[in-house]
């Protein structure tokens, strides 16, 4: 049997319950009377029923659909209309619902089949519930276990409504179509009833095979934040207090329902089968291998520039005192053994370069983090060197610019030359079993830096990242020490996506089941009404993010676990959106992310430059630039760039005599000789501007005005060339008026000089 958690409450605390579930009772006392009499149907057991979340077109048939669905539905126990649980979840959200659906993962089925919805939440504590979700795990497919090299295939990503799924496909259906009926192809088409039924189908089974597959996708992100909070962050004293509060709470709350409805106590009891699954019997690392396979339970291989090595976590906190009683699950392990800040890259030995530049930058920043340079496969020696040498050489003499700079910097700045940076190497490889290592390649290295640095607190930075403020500014940020994180928006550019995916997402998010079973909160209207899910494409920009460890270990898992799935990585680009979407999807909506999208940084076009065809100048303001960069929504500071500190960072690949000879950018540049020099040149910052944000705008306007707040010139810096303007729109043809303002920064003497300094310190000008 498992020892139950038992909790002393005063007289007084159960007074506050009762009376907060009185007054409950008399808040759901509509929900009591509308439930208990509707027929309600389930998200999951409606989901062909509910296509129409996916704005499906209806189908002839669909009718018919849902009359069968309604007669399986009524002879299954609904219990998610339970009152039960409806007032539980009441009480945890405060809000309505207005997600519009709700998906939850299989295995509660048999659950909920085997147990009164009372008997779990009056009598099961945290633990309890636990075993019981991952022992009916077992019972149901005794070799469940997540296999990352299982196919979740994408279909038709932009034609889930069933018209455009026909538009895409009709030829392809005439032709099977005419082929297996013996038709001519010609005179087929959707006068022909049994043609109009093929078609239709075959949209019934892509929509079929998509179902399934999301589902499935379901059912293993639910059982893995359920296993994380279980198992992997269970001693963390927060979350602690917070589940025997939150178990203890609900058991209240139910026994007073049960007494105000005359109700007997009801008991739970375990199924047979379940009394023969013995988790003590079971070696725990079992759990931990069968939801993490990939993991081949080994620490990474930490190397100091010292050419010391660790195999475990380095102390990089002096007050740290590494754990005495060690967890069998690796995870746990290693979550308790990492401690202190610092700064987190993800590279190879294409990056060196960069990485070198930008070791320098954070000499000159005066940074006094350690650094964790994370790779996985190979790191070549001739890279490690040159990564030691720009973090160790001796820097004593400083850019001229310098001088108009150096009472920003403390006494001791350069009295012994620019601040040393401790590096270390962090192998990663051999932390992925032998049958995965595949999976790991690209944009997936930046997640397994994200789990395997050994800081407690990191800043994680792309190797092209320039900083324009001290590293410790970053983790000093309100919404960072609030809430554990800080992310940065991208460009507002012109590509959305297809609502379709912003469905996909809520349906991974967190169930009522979820919620109520194990306290993992449901997507609230912060989530589901940002301008991702409105249909923007780029939010978040990855370059830099800020990650607590220990407040959020169970969302950086659920990272990599993301990472394995076609469905999502075709909806976004790269890693950028995972960040925050893996938050979400955890459970953890109130991530700080800088209110300001990204800005075009450099200098602003001069009007002459792009006056009307009458020679009069524009209204809007435009600045051209291939860098985007973050304006903090404290103080409208500029806190940091990407792609570097060149004006081109692209100037490899520029055919510079191509770019010279178009004449209308740039128009102070005349020879092929000038692009170059100006290209490899520092970005030279005066001004930024953050256009109107436009999405499923399109401000037309017979003033001239631009219609869209960004532009992308691909004729320069190799397509990289990003125009921003100021506002968009203006006077339109039926007299209105469809004028949207951004916003123009212009910064000071004293912002331009620092940017100059740090300029010369990334390019290594004298």
């Amino acid at each position: 049997m498992i020892d139950k958690i038992h909790i002393k409450r005063s007289k007084q605390k159960v007074f506050l319950y009762t009376g907060l579930v009185l007054w409950l009772i008399g808040i759901n006392l509509y929900l009591f009377k509308t439930y208990n009499t509707s027929n309600t149907k389930s998200s999951l057991t409606n989901s062909i029923i509910n296509t129409s979340i996916y704005d499906q077109s209806k189908i002839d048939n669909q009718k018919e659909e849902e009359e069968k669905l309604k007669e399986e539905n009524n002879n299954k126990n609904n219990y998610k209309d339970d009152i039960t649980i409806k007032i539980l979840q009441t009480q945890l959200q405060q809000k309505p619902d207005r997600r519009n659906l709700d998906f939850h993962a299989s295995i509660y089925d048999q659950i909920f089949k085997n147990h009164e919805v009372d008997s779990i939440y009056l009598n099961l504590d945290f633990k309890d519930r636990c075993d019981l979700f991952f022992k009916n795990l077992f019972i149901n497919n005794h070799n469940w276990i997540f296999n990352p090299n299982d196919k979740y295939p994408l279909e038709n990503k932009n034609e889930f409504k069933f018209n455009d799924y026909k538009r895409v496909h009709f030829d392809e259906f005439k032709n099977e179509f005419s082929e297996k009926f013996k038709k001519n192809k010609d005179e087929v088409d959707e006068s022909i009833p049994e043609f109009k039924q093929f078609i239709q189908e075959k949209y019934q089974q892509f929509w079929d095979r998509t179902m399934h597959t999301e589902q499935k996708i379901i059912n293993e992100i639910s059982a893995l934040r359920i296993f994380n909070k279980c198992y992997i962050t269970n001693d963390n004293k927060t979350q602690t207090n917070q589940m025997n509060s939150f178990t203890t709470g609900q058991s209240i709350i139910v026994d007073n329902l049960r007494k105000h409805s005359n109700k007997d106590k009801s008991k739970f009891i375990t199924t047979k089968q379940e009394n023969l699954i013995n988790f003590d019997s079971i070696d725990s690392h079992a759990f931990e291998h069968r939801l993490y396979p990939w993991l081949s339970n080994e620490n990474p291989i930490f190397e100091h520039f010292t050419g010391h090595r660790s195999y475990v976590p380095p102390k990089i906190r002096q007050d740290y005192k590494r754990p005495t009683i060690k967890s069998p699950y690796f995870l746990k392990n290693y979550k308790n053994q990492c401690n202190g800040r610092g700064i987190v890259l993800s590279i190879g030995d294409a990056h060196v370069e960069d990485t070198v530049r930008l070791i320098h930058l954070l000499r000159g920043l005066n940074n006094q983090l350690p650094i964790q340079i994370v790779y996985y496969d190979n790191l070549s020696t001739q890279t490690k060197k040159k990564i030691v040498t720009a973090a160790q050489e001796p820097i004593l003499a400083l850019p001229k610019s310098f001088e108009a700079v150096y009472h920003h910097f403390p006494n001791d700045y350069i009295a012994n030359g620019l601040p040393k940076q401790e590096i270390w190497f962090v192998n990663t490889y051999n932390v992925i079993h032998n049958d995965f290592k595949e999976k790991f390649r690209g944009y997936a290295n930046k997640f397994l830096a994200t789990l395997f640095n050994s800081f407690e607190e990191f800043m994680l930075i792309d190797a092209d990242t320039v900083m324009m403020q001290n590293p410790e500014y970053f983790f000093n940020l309100k919404g960072y020490k609030q809430t554990g994180t800080f992310f940065y928006k991208d460009r507002t550019t012109f590509e959305t996506r297809p609502m379709s995916d912003t469905i996909f997402f809520k349906k991974l998010g967190p169930s009522i089941l979820d919620s109520t079973m194990f306290n993992i909160p449901i997507m609230t209207e912060k989530t589901y009404k940002n301008d991702f899910f409105k249909g923007l494409f780029h939010y978040q920009e990855s370059g830099l993010v800020m990650l607590n460890r220990n407040i959020h270990y169970n969302s950086i898992l659920m990272m990599l676990q993301l990472n394995f799935y076609e469905p999502v990585n075709s909806r976004i680009h790269g890693d950028k959106e995972i960040f925050w979407l893996a938050l979400t999807i955890n459970g953890f909506e109130d991530f700080a992310i800088n209110s300001n999208y990204a800005a075009a940084i450099g200098e602003i076009t001069p009007p002459l430059d792009r006056a009307k065809s009458d020679g009069k100048p524009h209204e809007s303001i435009e600045l051209c630039s291939p860098h985007p960069g973050h304006i903090s929504d404290e103080d409208n500071a500029l806190v940091w760039i990407n792609s570097g500190f060149y004006f081109c960072g692209q100037s490899k690949k520029v055919d510079f005599q191509k770019e010279s000879e178009h004449k209308s950018r740039l128009k102070f540049l005349k020879t092929k000789e000038d692009f170059k020099a100006f290209y490899y040149s520092p970005l030279i910052i005066k001004s930024a501007i953050i256009p109107p944000l436009d999405l499923n705008v399109w401000a037309t306007n017979k003033d001239d005005e631009p219609s869209r707040g960004w532009f992308m010139d691909q004729r320069y810096c190799s397509g990289y060339m990003w125009c921003a303007y100021s506002s968009i729109g203006g006077q339109t043809d039926k007299g209105g008026n469809n004028k949207r303002i951004g916003r123009l920064f212009d910064f000071s003497e004293a912002e331009q000089n620092l940017f100059k300094y740090y300029g010369d310190i990334w390019v290594n000008n004298e």
